[in-house]
């Protein structure tokens, strides 16, 4: 039973998956496919982001931008695949709970001889698998784009990238999932989660420019994960725990408002 409604899950959904999936592994190929022109033109580009205002560097963190490292995270970590991933994991948390009582079905799926709580586990158990093979696919692109160009960037780096982008779209599933849980409704969850998680990029964005902004960033979400400079610096262990943390007690809430809310039909 466990594994059927994994299994119904991620079938359910198996076209939009794809499309995600394969959108993230063409913005890296674009990306990659770029790099050559910026590598062998080095002076001219150096040139060129100089010329760029301050405040635009600052906002996209435009640091060594010829580099490899550099290059890699202005152009893919900077918003871009963070965002997707963002948009991934808040799109399938809000439909965690939400979907079969929108669309009633929950009253015959849960009058299976399973609890609340296996069934939440079951279609969370989809949801990190969906998470976990995007952000895995985004680590081969980037490994093998990578030694395709010679880039010599390693192998732990361009994983902890995708460690990172994923702490993100677990953290957005997790807040999408505790609101759903909440509301019942899949259009709340995700409007407010994404509402929220782009607000706090913003706060991020802004931080280097308003001393406002920058003070906010011990609990902004993502200083905790791009800000860290995973291409550049590697994984940080401490703010990672911190991210994951947060996420497994948003999806505890979810489970715990799943678990004792009455629901419609």
């Amino acid at each position: 039973m466990f594994e059927a409604l994994i299994q119904r899950s991620i079938l359910e959904r198996i076209r939009g998956v794809i499309g995600w999936i394969g959108g993230i592994i063409a913005i890296v190929t674009v990306q990659m496919s770029v790099y050559p022109t910026v590598r062998d033109s080095t002076a001219d580009w150096e040139q060129a982001t100089e010329s760029f205002p301050e405040t635009f560097r600052e906002i996209f963190r435009m640091e060594d931008y010829t580099t490899p490292a550099g290059y890699l995270s202005t152009e893919l970590m900077t918003f871009v695949i963070p965002l997707i991933f963002i948009g991934l994991g808040a799109g399938w948390g809000a439909r965690l709970t939400t979907e079969d009582e929108e669309s009633r079905a929950a009253d015959i799926i849960l009058g299976l001889p399973i609890s609340r709580y296996e069934y939440f586990v079951a279609r969370l158990a989809s949801l990190f698998g969906v998470l976990t093979t995007a952000a895995f696919l985004f680590a081969i692109s980037l490994v093998v784009g990578s030694s395709l160009l010679d880039m010599n960037i390693s192998i732990l780096k361009l994983v902890s990238a995708s460690c990172v982008v994923l702490l993100l779209g677990l953290m957005g599933a997790g807040l999408a999932a505790a609101i759903g849980a909440a509301t019942g409704r899949r259009a709340v969850a995700l409007g407010v989660s994404l509402s929220v998680l782009i607000g706090a990029f913003v706060v991020y964005s802004l931080a280097p420019l308003v001393s406002l902004f920058d003070r906010f960033g011990a609990v902004n979400p993502w200083e905790w994960t791009l800000g860290t400079q995973p291409i550049t610096s590697g994984l940080d262990l401490g703010k990672s725990a911190v991210a994951l943390v947060l996420s497994s007690v948003l999806f505890g809430l979810a489970a715990r408002l799943f678990a004792t809310r009455d629901i419609t039909n």
